[in-house]
This record gives structure tokens, C-alpha cells and sequence, in this order.
């Protein structure tokens, strides 16, 4: 049976209130390391922060850190409407004369008019190629209507790349069959095997045939498979689709409509400036973080010093650089203010692009001595696993668990330690109250003494 215990009522203390103030001080040193805790967190998140700008810069110097980065092309189409582009690092820059003579197209063919989706086609055996593919169907009564039939090609499992539809028109409802995808890879035909016995007549399932080589056909295609065709200076180029990847190096070409155009394929500078205007915000935005956690959370950490010493080791080198006739990026229009802010000087750097490239390009990417090839080493080996980031963020986890286990076993001592100053309260009680019984029986012996001695 559970005891019900009121503490103080023998002694008249309020035995809760003194017992939750004794606890208050025994939990001090949870509260501390509570606090602690708290402090190690925050610079657990503040290295993330640190990390993700460090990210940023990786990114940054990684389209700059190899010459293949600086192979940047644009394309430009004299008219879009004929025909659009893009392009690859493999690119060669040139100027050509394009006509696109024909599109490509896809088979589509249709029977001729039943009176709805619901009209009984015919029975037998069908085999639909695309290309060099076929697959068969059976056609019986469970699907040998027009509806029937184009459900049985759409969910065929071995399908090789037809579908169908039924379009229902003022003549009735015909089946329509369309590969695909384009070209005259694709090309459509049917062969039929009868359950009338006739092959190639129209009626029943035969309506379904076609086979323009071999004069099966009862009515003109509704477009037939046509590979795409564009002269490049004059020479024919043909392509299933109306994508073309092999006529220039590096440029897809894709034909929008017959005509003819111009197309350029040039250095994209504007694109190189854009990944140095890149470079300088995520630099910027670092050197910010640094500071930022200079003065925050991070305040006193050596990591941050080893990160901006490493850093400017980097871009006060001078040292010659393979490939190049600059040894400083100031030479390239790239320099640092007075408040260290890195800044882009964008005419200097066009201007350093037209009239040397090759040292623009080394300036950056040389693996001897580029700017950017050994700040991206350095931010690799920053954000590596075991590297100066992981390694101190693996600290501070460390601790934070060490703090959590710490007061782990601090609660576990707390309950006993709250226990034992209870039962000492209740002794103490039980004392008090003894005391008081005394106090009240002696006082009643001696009253009853001195009303007898009267």
C-alpha cells in the first residue's frame, strides 16, 4: 500500500521548499555544463557556416583551376528560328553557312474509317516492326475491336517504340499508328496474318497492313519517316532527329525549320569574366566569414588565422608562373582594396583575354604557381576529411559528448543525492516531533506539579 508523505508536518519546516533550494545548489554544476554545452554548439554551427563559404570557394576555383575550364565557346545562330546550338569545351571557333534542306519525321498511318471505336476489325496475327524491331500480337475476340487493338499495342510489354490512337472524324473512327521517334530508322511497317485467309486485302485485320515496299498500302501515309537533313558549307549532313552532334566539333546543332543561316562559334569571354567576377564574391564572401566569427563565436580560434595566413601566402607569392607573364593577379585586373575587398577590374581583364590568353589562362590554371590551382588545393585539403575543419568540428563533437555524458552520470547522482537529503529531513522530522511530544508532556507534568502545590 503507498505511503502518503508529508514532509514538515512534524517539525512545521517547509521540507520541499529547503530540499528544491539544496538541489538547486547541488545542480549547479549541470547548469555549467549545460552552458558549456550551449557555447561548444555554437561553434560547432559556426564552423558550418565557416565550411559552406569555404564550399563556395572550392566551387569558385574549380572553374578556373585546369586550362580545359578557360575552353568556354558560345554559338550564335544568324536566325533561331532555323535553328539553335550549344556547345562543349571540345568546340573549335569558326564561322559556317547552314541551310537545313528537311526536318525529320516520324511514320503515321491510318486506317481507313469504321463506324466507331467499338466496330469488330478482324481477327488473326499481327506484326509491327520499327526499324529493325518487330513484335507480334494475337488479335482475337477479346481485343479485335478498333479499341481493342489499340490497347493491345500500347500495353504491348515487348512494345518496340509505336503507339496508337483513334481519331474519330466526320467519316467515322479510324486507328492511327505513329512511331516514336523520327527518322527513317524508325520507319513503321505491319504484316498481318489473317484469320480470313487473305493477307493483304483490307478487309478484316488486313486493313492494318502496310508496306509501301512491297505495295501494301491503301492510302497515303499521313507523314512518312524522313531523316533530317542541313548542309554544313555545302556538305550534306543527314541525322535520324532533327539534333545533329557529330557535324561540327563540340557544337549540337538543332534544326528548328527549313531555311538558312549563319552560325559563329566564338570564345565566350563573357563567360570566363563571369567565373573571375565568381572567384572575387567567394572570396569575399570568406574573408567576410572569417571576420564575422573573428568577432563571434570563433573569437580567439586559430583556424581561422591559419585559414587567411594560408590563403595570402597564396596571393603575395609573386613567384614566376609556367605559361605566364604575370606572376600577381593585379597584373590581370584582379586586386585587393585598402579594406580587403577583392575587386575585378572587368575592361583590364577583357582587355588581358584579347591580347594574351595564354597567360591570362596560366595566371590561373598553371599547375606551376596558378592562383587558382593552388587555392583549390588548399580549399581541398581545407574541407578533406581529417582536414583543418573536420578536424576541429570531430573536436567539438567530441567534447559536446564527453560534456553530455558528464551530465548523464551527474543526473544519476542527483536522485540519490535529493534522496538522501529527504530521509535526512525525515529523520530530522521525526526527531522535532519527538522533541515536541516531550516538550508538550513535560509541560503538562509541571503545571499539574504547581496546581498540586497550591
Amino acid at each position: 500500500m503507498a505511503t502518503i508523505q508529508a514532509p514538515g508536518i512534524g517539525s512545521g519546516l517547509d521540507v520541499n521548499d529547503i530540499v528544491k533550494q539544496l538541489m538547486a545548489l547541488e545542480r549547479q554544476p549541470i547548469t555549467s555544463l549545460t552552458t558549456k554545452k550551449s557555447f561548444v554548439n555554437a561553434q560547432i554551427s559556426a564552423y558550418g557556416s565557416l565550411k559552406s563559404k569555404v564550399a563556395d570557394f572550392q566551387t569558385a576555383m574549380n572553374n578556373l583551376n585546369s586550362p580545359q575550364k578557360f575552353q568556354v565557346f558560345k554559338a550564335t545562330s544568324g536566325n533561331d528560328s532555323v535553328l539553335t546550338t550549344s556547345v562543349s569545351s571540345s568546340a573549335v571557333a569558326g564561322n559556317y553557312n547552314i541551310e537545313v534542306v528537311s526536318l525529320a519525321e516520324r511514320d503515321k498511318i491510318a486506317t481507313k474509317a469504321f463506324t466507331n471505336a467499338s466496330s469488330v476489325v478482324g481477327e488473326g496475327t499481327l506484326n509491327i516492326s520499327v526499324g529493325s524491331n518487330s513484335f507480334a500480337l494475337t488479335i482475337d475476340s477479346s481485343n479485335n475491336t478498333l479499341a481493342g487493338i489499340r490497347d493491345a499495342i500500347n500495353n504491348a510489354t515487348d512494345n518496340t517504340g509505336v503507339s496508337a490512337t483513334i481519331v474519330t472524324g466526320d467519316e467515322g473512327a479510324r486507328l492511327v499508328l505513329s512511331s516514336k521517334e523520327t527518322g527513317t530508322d524508325n520507319a513503321v511497317r505491319i504484316s498481318v496474318t489473317d484469320s480470313d485467309g487473305s493477307n493483304t486485302d483490307e478487309n478484316g485485320l488486313s486493313a492494318l497492313a502496310y508496306n509501301p515496299e512491297g505495295g501494301v498500302e491503301f492510302r497515303p501515309a499521313i507523314t512518312s519517316a524522313q531523316n533530317a537533313l542541313i548542309r554544313v558549307d555545302g556538305f550534306d549532313v543527314s541525322s535520324n532527329s532533327n539534333t545533329f552532334s557529330g557535324a561540327l566539333d563540340g557544337v549540337t546543332i538543332n534544326a528548328s525549320s527549313v531555311g538558312t543561316t549563319t552560325l559563329s562559334v566564338s570564345r565566350n569571354d563573357e563567360k570566363i569574366l563571369e567565373s573571375v567576377q565568381a572567384f572575387a564574391t567567394a572570396f569575399n564572401a570568406l574573408r567576410s566569414e572569417i571576420n564575422t566569427q573573428r568577432s563571434g563565436q570563433l573569437e580567439a580560434d586559430s583556424t581561422l588565422l591559419t585559414l587567411e595566413r594560408q590563403i595570402f601566402d597564396v596571393l603575395n607569392a609573386g613567384s614566376s608562373i609556367d605559361g605566364s607573364s604575370f606572376s600577381y593577379l593585379i597584373e590581370a585586373g584582379v586586386s585587393i582594396n585598402k579594406q580587403g575587398v577583392m575587386e575585378v577590374d572587368s575592361s583590364r581583364v577583357t582587355e588581358i583575354m584579347n591580347n594574351d590568353f595564354d597567360s591570362f589562362v596560366n595566371l590561373f590554371a598553371s599547375e606551376n604557381g596558378g592562383f587558382a590551382a593552388k587555392l583549390s588545393t588548399l580549399a581541398n585539403g581545407w574541407l578533406a576529411t581529417d582536414g583543418l575543419i573536420d578536424s576541429r568540428e570531430d573536436g567539438l563533437k567530441t567534447q559536446v559528448k564527453g560534456i553530455d555524458e558528464q551530465i548523464l552520470r551527474m543526473e544519476d547522482r542527483m536522485i540519490s543525492v535529493e534522496a538522501r537529503i529527504r530521509a535526512q529531513f525525515s529523520a530530522l522530522d521525526t526527531l522535532v516531533s519527538s522533541l515536541n511530544n516531550t516538550s508538550s508532556f513535560l509541560t503538562q507534568q509541571l503545571a499539574s506539579l504547581n496546581n498540586s502545590n497550591k
